[in-house]
């Protein structure tokens, strides 16, 4: 499934579709999450919020510039705002 579909699913809040999202992302995002977090269970609690608000927010993404870079600013975010 390409990405402009899963978004469109995980709109819908499709489950297989937003696992599918997490799966393919969940690494990036670990690993930006370690670089802004002091540890690995900070981390791995920012990755959850980046998730959530991924998920909540994903139908205001607009195709301006890459859909990862969108999750990755958000995950950034969280992880300052904590």
């Amino acid at each position: 499934m390409n990405t402009e579909d899963l978004i469109k699913k995980c709109i819908k809040n499709d489950r297989k579709a937003q696992s599918e999202l997490f799966r393919r992302y969940k690494d990036a995002l670990f690993l930006l999450s370690l670089k802004y977090c002091r540890n690995e269970v900070d981390a791995e609690d920012n990755l959850h919020d980046a998730f959530i608000t991924i998920f909540q927010k994903i139908r205001t993404y607009k195709n301006n510039g890459s859909f990862e870079g969108w999750m990755k600013r958000i995950t950034i975010y969280k992880a300052i705002d904590s």
